[in-house]
C-alpha cells in the first residue's frame, strides 16, 4: 500500500471518529417532575450543545432502589447507546425497527462525574450515605452510625433491643423515683 492510500484511510477514521458520540461530561439545566428524565448541557469539539428530555439512570432494580434526588447544576455523563433504544424505553422490547447509531435520541444520564474542584471531600467508612449538609448513615463491620439532624421513625412499630442504652442508661431496665415507686418503667418517661 502506498502513504498516500494510508493518509486517506487514517483521515476517514478520524472523520468517522470525530462524528461518533460515546460519552461527554454534562451538566443539568433542567429536572423534570418524575425525576426519570433531565435536559442537559454537554461540550462536542468546542461547541456547547443541549440534549432534552435525556432519561435519567437511577440505581434500581425489580424491588429495591437507591434514590439519589437529581437537581440542576448536577454534574454526570451522557452517553450515546450503539443502537436506537427507543423500543426498549417505551414498553422493554429490546427490537426496534430503526437503524441509527450513537443518536442523539438514544442517550442516557449518569449522575456523579464532578471537576476536581466540585467533588466531596468522602468521610471515612465501608458504606457511607449522606449529604452536603453534614446527615450521614456510616456502615463499617457490624456497626450503623446515623449523624446529623433529627432522626424521625416512621412507622406502626419500633423493635429496641434490650441492651440499649441512651445516655448511658439502660433503656428497658433502669428505674425512675416517683410516680412509679421505684419500679422498671419499660421504657423513657
Amino acid at each position: 500500500m502506498t502513504n498516500k492510500f494510508i493518509g486517506k484511510m487514517c483521515n476517514v477514521v478520524q472523520g468517522i471518529s470525530q462524528h461518533i458520540l460515546v460519552e461527554k461530561p454534562c451538566k443539568v439545566i433542567k429536572v423534570y417532575p418524575s425525576q426519570y428524565y433531565v435536559d442537559v448541557e454537554y461540550y462536542s469539539k468546542n461547541r456547547k450543545d443541549i440534549l432534552l428530555k435525556v432519561p435519567v439512570k437511577h440505581l434500581q432494580t425489580q424491588n429495591a432502589y437507591v434514590f439519589l434526588g437529581v437537581n440542576v447544576g448536577d454534574c454526570g455523563t451522557v452517553r450515546f447507546f450503539d443502537d436506537d433504544v427507543s423500543a426498549y424505553q417505551e414498553n422493554s422490547d429490546i427490537e426496534s425497527s430503526e437503524i441509527r447509531t450513537h443518536n442523539i435520541n438514544d442517550s442516557i444520564f449518569t449522575l456523579g462525574f464532578y471537576p476536581d474542584n466540585e467533588n466531596y471531600l468522602f468521610p471515612e467508612g465501608q458504606l457511607v450515605i449522606g449529604n452536603k449538609s453534614g446527615c450521614t448513615i456510616t456502615l463499617n463491620g457490624n456497626s450503623i452510625v446515623i449523624s446529623g439532624g433529627n432522626i424521625v421513625v416512621n412507622g406502626s412499630n419500633l423493635t429496641v433491643g434490650s441492651n440499649t442504652t441512651i445516655d448511658g442508661k439502660n433503656f428497658l431496665a433502669h428505674c425512675h423515683s416517683g410516680g412509679h415507686d421505684g419500679n422498671p418503667t419499660g421504657g423513657v418517661i
